[in-house]
């Protein structure tokens, strides 16, 4: 491993020790309580060090965001044009879901809501990190259908809004709202195959 190499593995491995101590920090003691000092404290690292990572307070909860979302990896690997629409639909549906089902995301959606009229740069975050990824991505797959007439769509951020929100509504505002309520794996998959034949059957050029 060259120098540069290192350097660049040693600047990575402090950016996770910082997320790590953010999450826990933020989960416990909500937003507005967290300190930078305390997150730097806990992950061993001086406070410059974690402004060089992170700019400020909000740009450290994004990157948290970023990470329990997978945005980076989402934005990167779009869903193959060649797909039909039944099979990319119910890939994306799942991937949706996953994340939805991960288990940081609710209790980050809890400080979120208890703290989003003070910070509102939290929604944003939520926004921007989390579910913007998605609807582009669904967007790009759906512009490329409709292009080559397998499906007709007029309205292209409304139509992808309403895909994904089939799977949010379901999977993810239940467990939200009642505590230990619990979703199975068939249920999810029922969800998704549900959502997808809603979707196609109000935009599949021909059924």
């Amino acid at each position: 491993m060259g120098l540069e190499q290192y350097r660049a593995e040693v600047s990575r491995q402090k950016q996770e020790e910082i997320l790590k101590a953010a999450l826990t920090a933020f989960l416990e003691f909500g937003y507005a309580r967290t300190t930078i000092d305390y997150i730097a404290q806990q992950s061993k690292v001086s406070t410059a060090t974690l402004y060089k990572h992170f700019p400020s307070k909000a740009d450290l909860f994004g990157g948290i965001m970023a990470q329990v979302w997978q945005t980076d990896v989402i934005s990167s690997t779009p869903v193959s044009t060649d797909l039909p629409p039944r099979s990319a639909l119910m890939q994306i549906g799942q991937e949706y879901a996953q994340l939805l089902m991960s288990p940081n995301i609710q209790p980050l959606f809890r400080v979120i809501i208890a703290e989003a009229s003070r910070f509102p740069e939290l929604g944003t975050e939520l926004y921007h990190r989390g579910k913007e990824p998605f609807l582009k991505r669904l967007h790009v797959y759906l512009q490329a259908q409709v292009i080559v007439d397998k499906l007709i769509i007029k309205d292209i951020p409304l139509a992808s809004r309403q895909f994904l929100g089939m799977i949010n509504d379901v999977i993810f505002w239940p467990r939200f709202l009642i505590v230990d309520l619990e979703i199975s794996e068939n249920d999810i998959e029922n969800v998704i195959t549900n959502a997808v034949e809603t979707f196609l059957a109000r935009y599949l050029t021909s059924r």
